[in-house]
C-alpha cells in the first residue's frame, strides 16, 4: 500500500533547470518548456550551448578558432534566451565539447541540476515527441530527470501546465513518478490524473504453452490493481485534486493517448539498471517517441528526483499507522507502507 509522506523542511536555494540549445526551432521549444517549468517551480534556468571544439591538446584543434566558435555560441544563447529575459534567474553557458549530450550531462553534475530540458528532432511529427541524437543519449544515463518538448511546442496557444498526468504502477519507480507528478501539480495549481494500465494479454514463451492451467489469474489481478490505484489516489494529500484512471490495453499506447489531453506526462525509467540514472525501457522508450505533450522521465531509483525543484516549507505529523503524513501546505512524495 502507498501512503503520503513528507520530506524534512530545509531552506533551499532556487533549483537549476538546464536547457540545451542550438541554433534551431527545436531549441525554442525546449526554452518554452523550461520557462513553463521554471515559472511553476520558482527555479533558475541555465541555458547551455555546446560548440564543436576539443580543449585536449592531443586533439590538435585550431586554437585560433576557439574564440570564434564560442562567440557564435554566445550569440545563439543571447538570441534564444530572449523569451527568458524577463526572469532574472537566467544564466547562459557556452561549453566546448564535441558532444552536446556529454556537455549537458557534465554541466548537470557540476551544477547539481534538478532537471534537463531538450527539444525534439526536426525529423519527427509536428506536435509530437521524437528524440534527436542528443536526447537519445541523455535518455540513456542522465543524472537527473529529463523533460522532452514536442516539436512545435513553442507555437501552442497556452504553455501553462493546466493538467498533469502520471503513469503509475505498484512499484518503487511508479511511486516516485506519482510523487513527482504530485509535486508538479501542486506547484502549477493543476489537477492530477493518475493512470494505471492493466495488460490483459501476458506474453508466454511457446515452450510453456503445453503446461496446463492459467499463468495469471486475470480477474483477481485486475481487481487487485484497480483497488491499489483507488486506495493510492485516495491517500494523496487533499490540497491537490487527483483522479484515478484505470484503463486496459498496451501501456505505451494508452499513455500516448493520455498525452493528447495532458499538458505534462510524468513517467519512470526502466525498472532495472544503474541507480539514479535515466534509462529508457520498452514502455518509456515507446512513449518518448509517440507522446503529444511534454514528457518528464525520472531516473531509476532516485528517491528525491524533483524535491529540490519543487521544494516548499514542510511540516510533518505522524499518522496512526506510524507513517508520516502532511499538514496543510506541505509538499509530499509517496512511499511504500511497511
Amino acid at each position: 500500500m502507498l501512503t503520503p509522506f513528507a520530506r524534512s523542511s530545509v531552506p533551499l536555494m532556487p533549483a537549476t533547470i538546464i536547457v540545451g540549445v542550438d541554433d534551431s526551432p527545436r531549441s525554442e521549444d525546449a526554452i518554452a518548456l523550461a520557462r513553463a517549468l521554471a515559472d511553476a517551480a520558482g527555479a533558475e534556468v541555465l541555458a547551455v550551448c555546446a560548440f564543436p571544439y576539443d580543449d585536449n591538446p592531443e586533439a590538435h584543434f585550431n586554437l585560433a578558432m576557439r574564440p570564434l566558435l564560442q562567440e557564435l555560441a554566445d550569440a545563439t544563447l543571447e538570441k534564444l534566451c530572449e523569451p527568458l529575459t524577463e526572469d532574472a534567474r537566467v544564466r547562459r553557458l557556452a561549453v566546448a565539447d564535441l558532444s552536446p549530450a556529454r556537455a549537458l550531462e557534465r554541466v548537470a553534475r557540476e551544477e547539481d541540476a534538478a532537471l534537463i530540458v531538450v527539444g525534439s528532432s526536426h525529423a519527427g511529427r509536428h506536435a509530437h515527441l521524437h528524440p534527436g541524437s542528443t536526447a537519445e543519449r541523455l535518455l540513456q544515463g542522465a543524472p537527473c530527470p529529463v523533460a522532452l518538448a514536442p516539436l512545435g511546442y513553442r507555437l501552442r496557444p497556452h504553455l501553462e501546465l493546466q493538467r498533469i498526468s502520471v503513469g503509475y504502477d505498484a512499484s518503487a519507480d511508479g511511486a516516485r513518478a506519482l510523487s513527482a507528478g504530485l509535486l508538479v501539480a501542486r506547484a502549477a495549481g493543476a489537477p492530477l490524473r493518475v493512470i494505471r494500465v492493466f495488460t490483459l494479454d501476458w506474453p508466454v514463451p511457446p515452450s510453456m504453452l503445453a503446461v496446463p492451467g492459467y499463468v495469471r489469474l486475470m480477474p483477481a489481478a485486475e481487481e487487485a490493481a484497480r483497488e491499489d490505484l483507488e486506495r493510492t489516489v485516495a491517500a494523496l494529500p487533499k490540497d491537490v485534486w487527483a483522479e484515478p484512471a484505470f484503463v486496459h490495453g498496451d501501456p505505451a499506447h494508452q499513455l500516448a493517448v493520455e498525452s493528447e489531453v495532458a499538458d505534462l506526462l510524468v513517467i519512470g525509467s526502466r525498472g532495472y539498471g544503474p541507480l539514479k540514472a535515466v534509462l529508457l525501457g520498452g514502455v518509456s522508450g515507446a512513449v518518448a517517441r509517440t507522446a503529444a505533450c511534454p514528457l518528464l522521465i525520472l531516473p531509476h531509483g532516485a528517491d528525491a528526483s524533483l524535491d529540490a525543484l519543487f521544494a516548499s516549507d514542510l511540516r510533518e505529523t505522524t499518522d496512526t499507522d506510524g507513517g508520516v503524513s502532511l499538514s496543510a501546505g506541505g509538499s509530499a512524495g509517496v512511499r511504500l507502507a511497511t
